[in-house]
């Protein structure tokens, strides 16, 4: 059998049906076959454009990223203090993590461990986070909203707080899922924690 041409049209296809499939039953329930015919096509269709179910697994996260990302550039654009765009940016950060649970991301966090292509992804999408967060730690000082002398690691460390907060549930609750109350436990515990960010480097 002739594979069929490379299609970026059927490649989208693919990876919503896979990000449909993944967000309704998590990463290690669903099988390659399913999406395949979720998405009407052969099999050895499926694995031409998909090799392994990592790989789509990857593509779908990419896809969320990068929603993310124009979600977050929207917030850059709007005619609000930069408090208030960073308010926002955890916000979304927050849905974003929801998505990442709903997809299964912790019932496959072993691969994280293991899979280069998961570290990579992430660790490529930390780098887009830092540099939105630049440019809004930089607008506040531009205008006059933070402190003149805004240290240059601001949206590092801003970053590794959130990041800090986000690891400490996935600890406790050891890849076993996060209910409704915990997630708006650290939802709140995230808005705190950038209300107390942001009064630190106001300028008064």
């Amino acid at each position: 059998m002739v594979p069929e041409k490379p299609s970026k049209e059927r490649e989208k296809a693919i990876i919503e049906a896979a990000r449909k499939r993944f967000a309704h039953y998590g990463f290690s329930k669903v099988t390659m076959e399913e999406i395949a015919a979720d998405a009407e096509m052969g099999k050895a269709s499926l694995y031409y454009y998909f090799p392994t179910k990592e790989e789509l697994f990857s593509a779908v996260i990419l896809e969320e990223q990068n929603e993310l990302k124009r979600n977050i550039e929207l917030i850059l654009e709007k005619k609000i203090s930069a408090s208030e765009k960073l308010l926002e940016f955890v916000e979304l950060r927050m849905k974003f993590f929801q998505v990442l649970v709903n997809l299964g991301t912790l019932s496959v966090r072993s691969y994280f461990d293991i899979k280069s292509m998961f570290k990579k992804l992430f660790f490529d999408f930390e780098k887009v986070e830092l540099e939105l967060l630049e440019r809004m730690f930089a607008e506040g000082k531009l205008q006059k909203e933070f402190i003149p002398n805004l240290p240059e690691d601001t949206a590092v460390t801003f970053l590794h707080i959130l990041q800090g907060l986000r690891c400490r549930v996935l600890n406790w609750t050891k890849g076993q899922g996060i209910d409704e109350e915990t997630h708006q436990k650290l939802n709140q515990e995230m808005k705190t924690a950038t209300n107390f960010f942001i009064h630190g480097i106001k300028n008064k």
